[in-house]
């Protein structure tokens, strides 16, 4: 299945406008993805940088890459994705690669947040 696809599964009206909901899940998820490998502590950093870019008040994100912020985040709180996140050592390798793909399909809107915010994130959060 294309990261497209996998994108369109999580872009539903509930997960869209539902970011009370997505920021206690997130948060829960953050608590037990174990950063052992160096994948999985990439994973992390780019998670938290769309998580952040996505929630900052004072920045406003083009609809298209709103979205794909928010099913890339459901996909990584999801546990029964694509490679189920139990199994060992290749449970979030699936979770890296679709994150990897929506920060390079929107990387001028992550340059525009930092261009724009002049912040630099230390961690993303």
């Amino acid at each position: 299945m294309s990261f497209e696809k996998k994108l369109q599964k999580y872009k539903t009206y509930e997960n869209i406008n539902n970011l009370d909901k997505l920021k206690v899940e997130f948060k829960r998820k953050l608590e037990k993805v174990p950063p052992t490998m160096e994948y999985l502590r990439n994973l992390i950093l780019d998670v938290k940088l769309l998580y952040r870019i996505l929630i900052d008040p004072e920045f406003e994100l083009k609809r298209e890459a709103r979205e794909d912020f928010i099913a890339a985040l459901w996909y990584f709180i999801d546990t029964r994705d694509g490679i189920p996140d139990w199994i060992p050592m290749l449970g979030y390798w699936d979770d890296y690669k679709l994150v990897r793909y929506v920060k390079e399909k929107h990387i001028k809107e992550i340059e525009r947040y930092f261009e724009e915010t002049k912040f630099f994130i230390a961690n993303y959060f």
